[in-house]
């Protein structure tokens, strides 16, 4: 599904240089990218039993179409740009776990550039769900409401620059810095814990895995053929 006429790739890419002109940008690549929700995909999850089929997951997940697969919403979209010092050290830390009873690859290899969802331009007017202006707020119930289509605008070039100067002049602010060294400030502590967290879940599932087939073939052994088994209960080679 490409974008609307009343909106074209054009003119897009001329909004795009006006964000530009307001966070700046590294390496030459832009630090807030105006994207169309569809054309934006990440790593479908699959069991490692299966193979990968690769970046086809839309990041805006609207709902299923007729044949059950997953669409985007058709929506202008920022996402943010992260530096592989925020997450390149510690991706392998969240990557795969265990989940109805198989172990999962969810983030696939690490990539060289990432981008992540910052905002999803639309407006709400209390038709699509009780809220009314550029944000839903009702809480979980209206969780998905993706509002109404709204061309991006100067109300979504001035919330552009709100943030980026909201980042310039915030201390804790250190995209280039290696998470896993983030020192004093409480935004960088809170990050590592969240890291920390995540990796103690996925060794905690891992270790719930190993325990789980350690009992299945203690059970049920792969084989005794070549084997005696002692008073004690141990299969031993003969």
């Amino acid at each position: 599904m490409g974008p609307p006429a009343s909106y074209s790739r054009l003119d897009a890419a001329a909004f795009q240089k006006r964000i530009d002109s307001i966070t700046g940008k590294r390496d030459e690549r832009s630090l807030i990218k105006l994207a169309w929700a569809p054309d934006e995909l990440r790593w479908y999850p699959h069991r490692m039993t299966e193979d990968p089929i690769g970046y086809t997951l839309p990041i805006f997940v609207y709902g299923n179409d007729a044949n059950g697969e997953k669409v985007a919403a058709p929506r202008w979209v920022l996402l943010e740009r992260l530096e592989p010092e925020q997450y390149a050290s510690t991706w392998e830390m969240g990557r795969y776990s265990v989940y109805d009873g198989t172990v999962w690859d969810w983030k696939g290899p690490c990539p060289p550039e990432r981008y992540i969802e910052l905002r999803a331009h639309s407006y709400h007017d209390g038709e699509c769900c009780p809220c009314r202006g550029d944000a839903c707020q009702c809480g979980e119930q209206y969780a998905h409401c993706w509002g109404k289509y709204l061309d991006p605008n100067e109300r979504l070039l001035d919330w552009i620059r709100k943030v980026a100067y909201e980042a310039r002049n915030d201390t804790d602010v250190q995209p280039t810095r290696d998470i896993r060294y983030f020192s004093a400030p409480q935004a960088q502590r809170d990050a590592v814990a969240a890291q920390e967290q995540r990796a103690d879940r996925q060794v905690a599932d891992v270790d719930d895995f190993t325990r789980q087939m350690a009992e299945f073939w203690a059970k049920k052994p792969v084989s005794t053929s070549g084997l005696r088994r002692t008073a004690g209960g141990l299969y031993l080679l003969n």
